[in-house]
């Protein structure tokens, strides 16, 4: 199975910082056509998140699954079908291993759908973090920003609708 990795904040949604709240939920432009894009090519979409608001104190595990469900539902409204979603609360400092770039949240991913295979798959993400996970696991990145940055990822997309039309460029 192919598979889009997709980091959450500043890549589907606007991040505002620490998201403590459903009613904070702002998809950003071209997000979800970018989804509905790489889910009509046939990726198996997941959400790859760094979440140290939990950690940091600014949410509760229960509030970040409150605004997971929302977001779920939204992009269902959409007729867009995340298969998995996986979060590290760990706090930047804490050297826990599942923080992007580490790969662990991917690698659990794969061992939970061994279909998944890496080498046709995407980590697609706004930050260096994500790319590096991306690459960490074997797969191509691509980088979210609205300007020029320098990156290891393969592309820069100023959005996922570009992400998801280089990707079916390259067949």
């Amino acid at each position: 199975m192919r598979a889009a990795f997709l980091d959450r904040d500043g890549t589907i949604i606007r991040d505002v910082g620490y998201i403590n709240s459903p009613e904070f939920i702002r998809f950003l432009p071209l997000a979800i056509e970018g989804l509905e894009k790489l889910q009509d090519m046939g990726f198996s979409l997941f959400i790859v998140t760094n979440q140290s608001g939990i950690k940091r104190g600014y949410l509760s595990f229960e509030r970040y699954r409150e605004i997971t469900k929302e977001l779920l539902l939204r992009l269902e409204s959409h007729h867009i079908y995340i298969k998995d979603v996986v979060f590290c609360p760990d706090h930047p400092l804490e050297r826990t291993g599942c923080r992007k770039p580490n790969p662990l949240m991917v690698r659990r991913l794969v061992d939970k759908y061994p279909t998944i295979e890496l080498g046709r798959s995407f980590m697609i993400g706004d930050k260096e973090s994500d790319v590096l996970a991306g690459l960490n696991a074997g797969m191509r990145a691509i980088r979210i920003s609205p300007t020029d940055v320098q990156t290891q990822a393969e592309f820069t997309a100023k959005n996922l609708l570009e992400a998801a039309i280089y990707i079916e460029e390259q067949g």
